[in-house]
């Protein structure tokens, strides 16, 4: 670690304590009226539930000198309602009724909430024919009215609680199942999903790892209002024949049917119903600003902030040893292969060839560069190569080849196994492609857990072993923190951390420097270069940055509309150009531009992949085009020296 980046890590930890999130009942003390209606709330749960010891039989017993009392304390608290037709206390059915209802109502949104959650999360996963089929049960189920269910099932089967649990609790289905499934269905779409794809995560782990942690606090809001719930309850225990219990908030009368409204009924329906409906209102607002993802990120740290360094293609940093173009290893079979790979991508329009025949191999401690501009298929080609195409990409033809072995060709469960330990990945966008509502340690000690059976607290303690490794002060205590606590640099740090866990053979980094100054960029790339040394791995590097291919690749894929133009070696590509297009990017570097006039760059832009010219794909904005490139695809063919162009005309270009 560097001078710079030493001194500046310590300014980012220096209170590690105060970085850990605060407990969730202390920022529930910070919101009054939450807390206030979580009081509220807690108090009529605790007398439904014990409420039974205390009133004994006063629920039931009848006393007609004493009927409809109006409320009054000459008999004690439970005359604080006054009475009924039956002069039974109000307050004490009331009590009576809370329990039942309770015992009814907890029960079904239990059985509702884990059933439709876990088939929600399991069809949004997945996608596909699981989600479609799940999807329509629950349409199904909502298309015939609750309450007629209840009827029709409590007077085919004996009427019970339990069948009136099972009635509610189907009801409810598909309110959390469709629920779940959205958020499923959006959350596997992210980063850090993807992250865990790339070193093995089963699919049950990842739902219950990374998606349900996010999830649940939206599941939790969704719960039913306390006015329909007991409102379905009630008329279901109406429709009892023999049921003669008391009915939340109204007493039943002699006939199994509400008795008269007296004003203190009227009193406990309006007066009592509305405070205790805003208050779960209140808390629930107050739980989904509380849930683990919601936490407020505080402005991090610029750990890694440093005085920029100008960047030059031809000139590396001060006290920076250069990168010779060392030769290449023995003949050895190559860590990664990929031989004529195709994909192609669905779109509005049609079907278009999103990468079309891509070819390159890497040795162990070599690093190989993608290079292009935005759009010519360098993260498609790397999505394809660790298996995280989008559904609406398919690779239809090629092989990629690790350890021998095309994975192309292989079952899931085969893939898992080489995901992490022979195969890795680290994305650009680090805030992105870690979990924001994990701890980064148990995140960085999940590969080990996977793939290497440890337990938690092993696994938390190889973590710390890998924090320290790449760099991050109080490796320790700073594991306990979120992702949000860190900043750009630290969290790319992590992520590299996460990746090289298991040794890869081959180690993808896509991008791995974007949005950081030059200095952290210089800092990012040499910890690469001294991970690889130190494990012997295969990079493959993509990067828009033609002075960090100068300075840390040893072999360059150029590529453009989908397709290589040009490799070969990084130092013979980049001082004798054999296509027009690696030229007119190595004659954009600012360094060469004259002042006073226009920057230089390549005229145009790339084709739209649905309209790729049948000719050369460079055509449009070539200064060399001629008669043939327009009518003849060039192949990509040697050209000596370990080198490969795609241009009629390399020959040409390499005299000038």
């Amino acid at each position: 670690m560097t001078t710079a980046e030493t001194s500046a890590a310590p300014a980012e930890d220096t209170a590690p304590a105060r970085n850990r999130p605060p407990r969730w009942w202390l920022l529930l003390g910070r919101d009054r009226a939450a807390a206030v209606a979580a009081v509220v709330l807690t108090a009529v749960v605790l007398v439904a539930l014990f409420g039974r010891l205390f009133i004994g039989d006063r629920a039931q017993r009848q006393d007609l000198d004493a009927s409809l009392r109006p409320p009054s304390l000459g008999d004690g608290v439970y005359g604080l309602l006054g009475t009924d037709v039956l002069g039974r206390s109000v307050l004490a059915r009331l009590i009576d009724a809370a329990a039942t209802t309770l015992s009814v109502a907890v029960p079904a949104v239990l059985c509702s909430l884990l059933i439709g959650s876990a088939v929600g999360l399991w069809a949004g996963y997945h996608g596909g024919r699981r989600e479609s089929v799940a999807m329509r049960v629950a349409d199904v189920i909502l298309s015939f009215p609750s309450l007629l269910i209840a009827v029709v099932v409590l007077y085919v089967f004996s009427p019970s609680a339990l069948n009136i649990v099972l009635i509610l609790a189907v009801a409810r289905i598909p309110v959390y199942l469709r629920t779940s499934r959205a958020e499923a269905a959006e959350l596997r779409s992210r980063l850090f999903v993807d992250a865990a794809r790339t070193f093995g995560t089963p699919g049950r782990h990842i739902i219950h790892r990374h998606i349900l942690p996010i999830a649940l606090p939206t599941l939790l809001t969704v719960a039913p209002d306390p006015r329909l719930l007991l409102r379905d309850a009630h008329r279901v225990l109406a429709e009892l024949p023999r049921h003669r219990d008391p009915a939340a908030g109204r007493q039943l009368g002699p006939d199994g049917r509400p008795g008269p409204a007296v004003p203190a009924d009227r009193l406990v329906d309006h007066g009592a119903a509305g405070p205790r409906h805003r208050a779960h209102h209140r808390v629930r607002d107050g739980a989904r600003r509380l849930g683990p993802h919601r936490h407020r990120p505080r402005p991090a740290l610029a750990a890694d902030a440093a005085p920029q360094a100008p960047r030059c293609l031809r000139r590396r940093p001060p006290g920076d040893d250069p990168v010779t173009t060392t030769p290449a290893p023995p003949a050895t079979e190559p860590a990664l292969v990929v031989e004529g790979l195709c994909v192609d991508l669905s779109t509005v329009s049609g079907t278009v060839r999103a990468v079309d025949g891509v070819s390159f191999s890497v040795r162990r401690g070599r690093t190989l560069a993608l290079l292009g501009e935005s759009g010519c298929g360098k993260s498609m080609t790397a999505l394809s190569v660790v298996g995280l195409l989008d559904p609406a990409a398919e690779v239809t033809a090629g092989a990629v080849r690790v350890r021998g072995q095309d994975t192309l060709r292989m079952s899931a469960a085969e893939r898992r196994k080489l995901a992490g330990p022979v195969l890795s990945i680290v994305f650009q966008d680090a805030l992105t492609a870690l979990n924001p509502v994990q701890p980064v340690g148990r995140q960085i000690g999940e590969p080990f857990r996977i793939h290497r059976g440890l337990s938690r607290r092993q696994a938390e303690e190889k973590a710390i072993e890998l924090m320290t490794r790449v760099g991050i002060p109080e490796p320790r205590q700073r594991a306990k923190s979120y992702p949000h606590q860190f900043s750009g640099g630290m969290r790319q740090r992590l992520l590299i951390a996460m990746a090289v866990a298991l040794d890869p053979d081959v180690l993808i980094a896509d991008e791995p420097t974007t949005a950081l100054d030059v200095t952290v960029q210089a800092q990012i790339m040499r910890l690469l270069r001294d991970l690889q040394d130190e494990r012997d791995m295969a990079v493959v590097l993509i990067t828009h940055d033609l002075a960090v291919v100068a300075q840390r690749a040893d072999d360059v894929v150029v590529m453009y509309a989908g397709t290589v133009v040009e490799q070969g070696p990084v130092h013979d590509v980049f001082t004798s150009p054999r296509h027009p297009y690696t030229r007119g990017l190595l004659d954009s570097v600012p360094e060469d531009a004259e002042r006073g006039r226009p920057l230089p760059a390549v005229p145009g832009s790339p084709p739209e992949l649905s309209a790729v010219p049948p000719g050369c794909v460079f055509q449009a904005r070539c200064p060399m085009v001629r008669e043939r490139c327009v009518s003849e695809r060039p192949s990509l063919r040697g050209t000596g020296d370990g080198r490969s162009a795609a241009c009629h005309f390399s020959e040409e270009l390499d005299r000038a």
